[in-house]
């Protein structure tokens, strides 16, 4: 199995980074892994420029010439992604935004259904919760739900209390990935398919061209899976009620 570690970190050997390398040896104590890392501070990913051409149009047409496509292809070939990032003013790190911001059509045009997610945060104080928050957005990409971490990383000498906790927090959650990593496809949870419902009719407006054609053959969700009937009678209430309330957010005639 591979892992690709993506770090958004400014600084290469800084907690995140240490908390992902506790990680990746306790899930090398457990079977065969391999883990390569990413670091957003020494790749080629400029920043959004807001054309909105990729979700618009299709990710092909954007204007800026760097390595997305190659980090998007590594992607692919890995079988679990961790999402590391320092907290930041109660947030993910700049360099963490640009990376999710460049793949901003990803959310609406999900395709990592075979891998796996962690979403880990490190923090001196406060803002572990509203980061991995946002991090956990990122399930909507096709990760399905992922496994979350947060590590306390006060800037002083920590306490052996301190360190054992953290240590148990690791270990705990890196075997919890590991077995995840074991799992194939999962059936969506109503949110996830009225995610799909949402997308897919929204596509039919015909204002994103790119979504047309890629929801054009999709029936049942973005992969062959079975939805309950539970899940099928609810979703067409819940989306008229969702349109209603966006009323008037309608294009003109």
């Amino acid at each position: 199995m591979k892992v690709l570690a993506i770090i958004g970190s400014p600084k290469k050997k800084g907690n995140s980074y240490n908390a992902t390398r506790e990680v990746e040896e306790r899930m090398k104590q457990l079977g065969n892994v391999e883990f390569e890392y990413l670091f957003l501070k020494d790749v080629d990913l400029k920043m959004c420029s807001g054309c909105f051409n990729c979700v618009k149009k299709g990710e092909e047409l954007c204007p800026i010439k760097d390595n997305r496509t190659e980090i998007e292809n590594k992607i692919f070939e890995s079988d679990g992604i961790i999402l590391a990032s320092p907290v930041y003013c109660e947030n993910v790190s700049g360099l963490m935004k640009n990376f999710i911001d460049r793949f901003s059509f990803v959310f609406h045009r999900p395709r990592f259904f075979d891998q796996k997610l962690m979403v880990l945060a490190t923090s001196a104080g406060g803002g572990l919760k509203e980061t991995l928050d946002y991090l956990k957005k990122l399930q909507i990409w096709g990760f399905g739900t992922p496994v979350e971490l947060s590590v306390a990383t006060p800037p002083w000498p920590h306490s052996d209390a301190l360190q054992e906790k953290n240590r148990k927090n690791i270990n705990k959650v890196a075997e919890k990935f590991y077995q995840k990593l074991q799992e194939g496809r999962p059936s969506p949870n109503f949110m996830q398919y009225m995610h799909f419902r949402f997308l897919k009719e929204t596509s039919k407006l015909g204002y994103l061209p790119a979504d047309l054609e890629f929801y054009k053959d999709k029936d049942v969700y973005f992969y062959d899976t079975k939805i309950s009937p539970l899940k099928k009678i609810f979703a067409p209430v819940i989306m008229k009620f969702a349109f209603f309330m966006m009323r008037d957010m309608e294009p003109k005639n």
